[in-house]
């Protein structure tokens, strides 16, 4: 049987990551809070989100909007140290992401949708942590009444 088109496309992107960002560990759907404190740093976490069908655009074909987030973790020596950190390990995931083609076919570019950052109070983590989510969504495309990849 194919791989659904949404596990295709998450699972093209865990593995882009992956490749891009050496020596960050990679997760996928977790729902665990990260401990900042303790877990090895830093740390993307991929998740699956919106699905939006459009069969509008071509006959016998649906154009599907996948939305994600990555979710990263990152922690420094001080509190600016986590910031830069933060900044830094965003900046690298947009970069391995933003405007890439996946190599599976059906499915299209991927485009940042924005981002938030937190910094953790010292009542949150003992050491200076911090997370952003940034949010992205790619473009699937695929035969009308088919959620799988071609």
């Amino acid at each position: 049987m194919s791989t659904p088109l949404r596990e295709a496309a998450l699972a093209a992107i865990a593995s882009r990551l992956m490749m891009s960002l050496p020596g960050t560990t990679i997760e996928r759907a977790r729902r665990a809070q990260v401990e900042t404190d303790t877990e090895t740093l830093p740390r993307l976490v991929v998740r699956g989100e919106e699905w939006e069908a459009d069969t509008s655009q071509e006959p016998g074909q649906t154009h599907w909007t996948i939305g994600f987030s990555v979710s990263g973790f990152a922690r420094g020596a001080s509190d600016l140290a986590a910031e830069q950190a933060l900044s830094a390990l965003h900046a690298q995931t947009v970069a391995a992401l933003a405007s890439w083609t996946p190599d599976t076919a059906g499915l299209g570019d991927v485009v940042e949708q924005g981002a938030e950052f937190r910094l953790y109070d010292a009542d949150e983590s003992a050491k200076p942590a911090g997370e952003f989510v940034a949010r992205f969504s790619l473009l699937a495309i695929g035969p009308s009444a088919s959620l799988y990849a071609p």
